[in-house]
């Protein structure tokens, strides 16, 4: 039987935030995201944790990116998912193995701890690794992690670990790149946006962030999820199949699809009975 697989929510749409650094602007962007509604996905340095940092805008303005102190403010993110960006950031391509997962396991051991929440994602630092960063991440029980490289597309990761995003907030074709995906019919269509929370206020333009969660909360056909939840639900909706007149979910969540023009969701581990429409 023919069948559609849909987002939680009867969604035909997903679309998934991603940000890195963990600076104070962090605290504008959840603002933002929270007043939608909206989660995000945010990669954390726990070894920059409190570090001062300023960036120069285009009018030569000296803009306060300090780190957050992570253990004081880490209200800030309630709510969304928190994700490795490696304990120190560096340049990860060149490093050993045993280095590369040191940044890892350090990362992990000390978001978890303050944050009180499983760390199974993660953003590469300056968007770049090697073979070795691959194998330091699976050692480290990481399910996904985000390039920097963006496919102006709406697929979902084939290989999670080289997650390729759809599109940077700073790009020219945001708004027309989303349009398109909009209009998309691509089954489990997403929008993966990412950035740095300081480039708004480098660009003085946080309403973009809040012109786009607008945009995202008019639409009744987009579902939003953190990086981690599109991961697993995606994961689980996959394994839905059908047999002898029955969809069965082996998953161990709720998965929502469509079938002979009807909607349809079906528990973990359970089945249900629909008639193949000759």
């Amino acid at each position: 039987m023919r069948f559609r697989l849909l987002y939680p929510g009867f969604k035909t749409k997903a679309v998934t935030f991603s940000y890195d650094d963990g600076i104070i602007e962090d605290k504008t962007t959840t603002e933002i995201l929270n007043r939608y509604g909206l989660k995000g996905t945010f990669n954390l340095n726990s070894g920059k944790s409190g570090e001062s940092k300023f960036r120069e805008n285009k009018l030569g303005k000296q803009i306060d990116c300090s780190y957050l102190v992570l253990k004081d403010d880490k209200a800030v993110y309630s709510g969304h998912e928190i994700a490795t960006h490696t304990h120190t950031h560096p340049h990860m391509e060149g490093l050993s193995e045993q280095r590369q997962q040191e940044e890892y396991l350090t990362d992990i051991k000390e978001l978890s701890t303050i944050f009180g929440q499983p760390i199974r994602g993660s953003a590469y630092p300056y968007g770049t690794y090697d073979s070795n960063t691959i194998e330091a991440l699976k050692a480290s029980g990481i399910k996904y992690s985000r390039t920097t490289r963006s496919t102006y597309r709406f697929d979902v990761p084939v290989y999670w670990l080289l997650w390729h995003p759809t599109i940077h907030h700073r790009d020219p074709l945001l708004w027309e790149t989303l349009s398109r995906f909009y209009k998309s019919k691509k089954e489990l269509a997403l929008f993966s946006l990412w950035g740095h929370s300081y480039e708004f206020a480098l660009d003085d333009n946080f309403s973009l962030l809040e012109d786009f969660c607008k945009s995202i909360k008019s639409r009744k056909d987009v579902y939003n999820g953190t990086n981690i939840e599109i991961y697993d639900y995606t994961h689980a909706a996959t394994m839905l199949y059908y047999r002898d007149g029955h969809f069965v979910n082996p998953s161990n969540q709720t998965v929502y699809f469509s079938a002979c023009g009807k909607e349809y969701s079906i528990p973990a581990g359970e089945k249900l009975e629909v008639a193949d429409e000759q």
